[in-house]
């Protein structure tokens, strides 16, 4: 388990991927080791949507340290599963890319003689660092020299990247992929034969939700498309629930009702069923009323103090539509404490709705989020001010931040066509 600190500490915000972190870190002591362990131990809440490695690749070049704790983890880790390299190893295939050439030579020497060199291949492929001379060229012989037949077939899962490439020049790798190719079974031409819900009955479609299976999800959808309020009577059927105790196809479903919705999810937040309180608050976040202002207060403090951040979602939106100006300080915890940078976008949203003056000190430092979702919220509600067209111009041209080029080159052009009152 990971031990986060204080999101006030530097450390804390490091962890967290926060802008506040990158922006402190060239002025505060110790801020290496706490870059390093954070490449070095992952702490990410959801690996498979927090990102941290351009922005630990950008702190790693603004700081301009040396790679050497970072190659010393991958030459000592010696565990079997390779997921506690991964994160070092993407780091070190962006850094090229803003000049460390020197990570280069330490990403290629891993992939040659690394314990997870699939791991560093599949990160070069996924990086773009197959482009770079420094890391591609002869590659292809080096990894091949190293292994046997049986070392590159457990590595190759088929006709993909980089192998399709290795294997033009490679006649080992093609005989594999050819032979893995060969033992499986040809795959039957893909025909879509799900049912089109559109031709489908109302009673059609409740037979199928009835039914179960893998249409159940759509039918509901079209069902909630309709207007039609017996989803609300499924969404309370338990015998329908799956063993995780949810419905797949509700949420899609009731969002289509739209304020049909709010009177029986009104009902729902009282109920007692954790499912239908999600639901219900899940609602009245969409369409409710500031009458429904209590609920989501509630929802939003609840979920904060519990560390649920994802749950915390919901109700921060919902009052930032509102513009709950009671909800300001537990939305700042939020984006704060949040361990799922992800979640920090909602939470800027709802700072937006709910406080617009404290929301612009956290788009400033949305510019320098590790998620890149953020900084694009960030660049288009930032304050004008010489600081933020400054970092809007490095972000046009960040080779790390590219999801972002389009967003900061947009607000510059819109900041440009302001006219100055005095001119």
């Amino acid at each position: 388990m990971i031990e986060y600190d204080s999101p006030a500490s530097l450390r804390g915000q490091l962890q967290r991927g926060r802008g506040a972190a990158a922006r402190r870190a060239s002025t505060t002591p110790g801020a290496a080791d706490a870059v390093y362990e954070c490449v070095i131990t992952d702490t990410r809440w959801d690996r498979q949507v927090d990102q941290r490695d351009s922005y630990l690749a950008g702190l790693v070049a603004r700081l301009d340290l040396p790679l050497a704790p970072i190659q010393q983890h991958l030459v000592t880790y010696d565990g079997e599963d390779a997921e506690p390299v991964e994160l070092a190893l993407q780091v070190l295939a962006l850094l090229p890319m803003v000049g460390r050439l020197d990570a280069a030579a330490v990403l290629r020497g891993y992939a040659i003689d690394g314990p997870h060199w699939p791991m560093a291949l599949e990160v070069i492929d996924l990086s773009g660092a197959m482009k770079l001379p420094a890391i591609w060229d002869g590659l292809a012989d080096d990894i091949i020299a190293n292994r046997d037949d049986a070392q590159l077939a457990q590595a190759i899962w088929g006709d993909t990247e980089p192998w399709t490439t290795f294997a033009q020049s490679q006649p080992r790798v093609r005989r594999i992929i050819d032979e893995l190719q060969a033992s499986r079974s040809p795959a039957p031409p893909w025909r879509d034969t799900r049912p089109e819900m559109a031709a489908i009955d109302n009673e059609g479609l409740i037979g199928l939700v009835a039914a179960g299976g893998s249409e159940r999800r759509r039918a509901l959808e079209e069902l909630g498309r309709r207007g039609d309020h017996i989803v609300f009577d499924f969404a309370e059927d338990l015998g329908l629930r799956n063993a995780a105790g949810w419905l797949p196809g509700i949420p899609q479903a009731l969002h289509h009702l739209g304020p049909d919705a709010l009177p029986r999810a009104r009902t729902w937040i009282g109920s007692g069923d954790d499912i239908l309180v999600a639901l219900g608050e899940r609602v009245v976040a969409e369409v409710g009323d500031r009458g429904d202002a209590p609920v989501l207060l509630a929802a939003l403090h609840r979920s904060v103090v519990a560390g649920e951040w994802c749950a915390a979602e919901v109700p921060a939106r919902g009052l930032g539509r509102l513009g709950i100006r009671e909800a300001a300080s537990d939305l700042m915890a939020a984006w704060e404490g949040t361990l799922h940078s992800l979640a920090r976008g909602a939470f800027l949203d709802g700072l937006q709705g709910c406080a617009p003056h404290e929301a612009e000190a956290v788009m400033v430092e949305g510019l320098d989020d590790c998620e890149p979702t953020v900084q694009q919220r960030a660049c288009e509600a930032a304050p004008d001010t010489a600081a933020v067209r400054s970092r809007l111009r490095e972000l046009t041209a960040d080779p790390l931040a590219s999801e972002v080029h389009e967003a900061a080159n947009t607000k510059l052009q819109v900041l440009d066509l302001r006219i100055d009152p005095r001119g």
